[in-house]
């Protein structure tokens, strides 16, 4: 009895979650494009932070049965500098993926329009060095701040973006509870766009 009230209760709190989709836009040229290796950098200027959004999307990664590199394990501290080697590391280590993830301040976040239009920049260096000198970082992570996130899927190899999600979450159970459905909501959505090898 214990455990499916433990369970019934697990389930009405996903239930409540406060993760919702802004918007999604995929690229039409090469549908369908294979992951087998992603590796996962959350912009975060707080490298606890950034630790923790890292974990728990490698961590379901890995859940999915795909390899999975965190980018403080070969670049501990993100800097201007160390932003603009993130593609050639990614390349390195062998990843044919990368999935960025970042806060977005209210102010910066547009709407992609219904005609599938991309949002800008569109290449992994360019978008890390812009992402990194416009980098909204929460001054405090607290109870019922309300956070829009951005996760970007770019191609290793060429550096294009593949895929990007909007997302928007209310820290109402504690960041990371919060992380964890957020990981889970973008991480299905990326199934659904991606295959994995």
């Amino acid at each position: 009895i214990k455990s499916s009230c433990l369970a019934m209760g697990l389930l009405l709190l996903a239930a409540c979650t406060t993760t919702k989709v802004l918007n999604e836009w995929r690229t039409t040229d090469g549908a369908g494009a294979q992951f087998g290796h992603l590796m996962v950098v959350a912009l975060f200027k707080q490298d606890q932070t950034r630790r923790m959004f890292e974990d728990e999307f490698a961590w379901q990664i890995s859940n999915l049965g795909q390899m999975v590199t965190r980018s403080y394990n070969i670049v501990p501290s993100l800097n201007e500098t160390t932003t603009g080697r993130i593609a050639t590391l990614a390349k390195a280590v062998g990843a044919d993926g990368v999935l960025v993830i970042r806060t977005v301040n209210s102010k910066q976040h547009t709407n992609t329009a219904a005609d599938n239009s991309p949002p800008g920049p569109m290449n992994l260096s360019g978008f890390l060095q812009y992402s990194w000198k416009d980098n909204y970082d929460p001054p405090d992570l607290m109870t019922n701040a309300v956070m829009i996130m951005e996760s970007r899927l770019f191609d290793a190899k060429s550096g294009k973006l593949v895929w990007s999600l909007a997302t928007q979450f209310k820290n109402q159970f504690g960041l990371k509870w919060e992380i964890n459905l957020l990981a889970k909501r973008v991480l299905g959505k990326l199934k659904d766009t991606t295959q994995t090898k």
